[in-house]
């Protein structure tokens, strides 16, 4: 891999700084080779689906967890930022607004929801639209002040600011650290990571679920949801917790070769 061709997805890529090593990749993902992963605490934090309040109270316990361990936070944030919440708009501002504690670094990655919502806007085909108002996106665009009744691509596109298209186009599709591979919804465990599609990051359910024990990285996700709490399994992590059902937005927590552990908000 060309070390320009790197520089320049990092370049694109919504970092929070930008890391200093050859870790953040997009649809062409590479596993990296061991990472000092002791340098950060990594968390992966589950959908949020525009539950602004959810994440800032799971920002928080971030914060103190890795305040209580004396060490910098790597925040991978695993896609699925809008639609069916009711303050999309809200979570991306937060999410470009970035860290605000000290030596903290955020990436933000791309899921299923994000690309509903740019297809949408761009009038990819005539049913994009209207898809994307059936999976929630009525809740997306009244959090920028459309109401259902009066939705439309045209005003759609007035109502969404510049900056948000943006920061969603150049969402990447996977991060690697160390041992831990980050993405929306998973891999096809049938090709190796560096052949990974787009469509198979975000949306994949199976084989994944079934064959990630066969996978040499174990893959931190969200896309399928577990209500009753995440889950861990051979070769995964699943951390979407239904947070716009349920009001529980979960992150885990990865250090060193300890165990996982869990953060999570409580409805109410």
């Amino acid at each position: 891999m060309r070390l320009s061709w790197v520089a320049e997805r990092l370049q694109r890529a919504w970092i929070w700084p930008a890391p200093t090593r050859v870790e953040a990749l997009g649809a062409a993902p590479v596993a990296c080779p061991e990472s000092p992963v002791a340098d950060y605490v990594h968390y992966g934090v589950g959908d949020i689906h525009g539950m602004r309040s959810e994440l800032d109270r799971l920002l928080q316990k971030i914060e103190a967890d890795a305040d209580g361990l004396a060490r910098p936070a790597s925040v991978v944030f695993l896609g699925d930022l809008v639609n069916r919440g009711p303050s999309s708009r809200q979570v991306i501002e937060r999410l470009i607004e970035g860290p605000r504690r000290a030596g903290d670094r955020w990436i933000t990655l791309r899921g299923n929801h994000d690309q509903l919502f740019l297809d949408a806007l761009a009038g990819k085909s005539e049913s994009a639209f209207a898809q994307f108002m059936r999976k929630g996106g009525a809740e997306t665009l009244a959090s920028y002040g459309l109401r259902k009744k009066e939705a439309s691509l045209s005003r759609a596109r007035r109502a969404v600011p510049s900056a948000h298209l943006s920061f969603l186009e150049n969402l990447p599709f996977s991060y690697a650290s160390g041992r831990y591979f980050f993405v929306h919804a998973g891999v096809d465990p049938d090709r190796p990571l560096d052949r990974q599609s787009e469509k198979a990051m975000m949306t994949i359910r199976e084989p994944f679920l079934r064959k990630a024990h066969r996978l040499s990285v174990t893959v931190v996700h969200g896309h399928v949801p577990c209500v009753k709490g995440p889950v861990v399994a051979p070769g995964r992590i699943g951390v979407d917790t239904g947070a716009h059902a349920t009001g529980r937005l979960t992150a885990v927590a990865l250090c060193d070769h300890e165990p996982a552990r869990f953060l999570a908000t409580l409805r109410g």
